[in-house]
């Protein structure tokens, strides 16, 4: 009934001549309520009110989908994999304290399985998780294909020699499926896997999560720095000096800030009931009221939660 409620004001609100395009990018795809609004915005769709333009989250994610990269009927999605119930997990190509939306629930979930890692660095934060490590090589390193968010492939060529012992990812898995004694795979290298790919076509899901209680604090407005988005990026010297990659920060409304007793650059300790940061305050009339923007992907905001709504514990002296 909120839904249905919510998606009345809003197609009201909309000219009848059907032009508006709606664009759903990262804060929505990371929003606690994100299946509830592709709901709301994929029914304004089909009434011919708006155009919908929505922007996959992460690199390749529209090549994943067409190469049936999807829990079957009886595998679980991302979120339902960190509750605890299974005993052993492969990551792979991930650093656990930057790409999971909710660092510490995922950890916790690490931490009580058999962890395979297949990632081309060895980092601390990893190790404590891993009771595997796979050496693979990174992008640069390997022959590979991506798929650009129109759905058009891109092929790379390996730009140098794998070190000591990584071996390109497709590989590492192959020796892994070949190893568990299923059928045989009908190819021997990457030319022949992308051969035989059959691609799928990208579908927005349908399902809806329950609706998120009604709880107190500011909402969080998260998004991923442009030069902090994966492995390579974040290793890169000069793309870390750059301007844009301004740090952690809490981002936030004057007025929010004058009840808080927050001025600008002073330190701020936020919750979330699941971790908790200490980070400066930047204060600008760009972020709504009510709610704060703090990128992740840093050290500083990795115990936060992308989704939870964020208190203010106090301002550090």
């Amino acid at each position: 009934s909120q839904l249905a409620g919510e998606l009345s004001s809003l197609a009201a609100s909309l000219p009848e001549t059907g032009n508006t395009l709606l664009v759903l990018g990262e804060i929505a795809e990371n929003h606690a309520q994100a299946s509830h609004i592709r709901a709301v915005a994929q029914e304004l769709q089909r009434a011919g009110k708006i155009r919908l333009c929505r922007l996959p989250q992460g690199a390749n994610a529209i090549g994943l989908v067409q190469a049936g990269v999807l829990p079957g009927q009886t595998g679980k999605h991302a979120s339902a994999m960190l509750d605890g119930s299974l005993k052993a997990l492969m990551l792979f190509g991930i650093e656990p304290q930057y790409d999971f939306s909710e660092t510490t629930r995922a950890t916790k979930a690490l931490l009580a399985a058999t962890v395979v890692a297949c990632s081309a660095f060895e980092t601390e934060a990893l190790m404590a998780v891993a009771d595997i490590l796979l050496p693979i090589g990174a992008l640069p390193e390997i022959q590979a294909t991506l798929t650009n968010a129109n759905g058009v492939d891109q092929q790379a060529e390996a730009a140098g020699r794998l070190p000591g012992l990584a071996q390109s990812g497709w590989r590492v898995l192959r020796a892994l499926y070949d190893q568990s004694g299923a059928q045989a795979l009908a190819f021997t290298d990457i030319q022949g896997l992308r051969a035989i790919a059959v691609k799928q076509s990208a579908v927005s899901g349908t399902g809806k999560s329950l609706p998120a209680a009604k709880s107190e604090g500011f909402e969080r407005i998260s998004t991923t720095p442009i030069y902090r988005g994966d492995a390579v990026l974040r290793r890169a010297v000069a793309l870390q000096a750059h301007p844009l990659t301004q740090g952690a920060r809490l981002l936030m409304h004057p007025n929010d800030a004058r009840i808080a007793g927050l001025s600008e650059g002073q330190m701020a300790k936020v919750g979330d009931g699941a971790g908790t940061a200490a980070i400066p305050v930047s204060i600008t009339s760009k972020i709504a009221e009510t709610c704060v923007w703090i990128e992740c992907a840093y050290d500083a905001t990795a115990p936060l939660s992308q989704t939870q709504p964020l208190a203010i514990v106090r301002a550090v002296l």
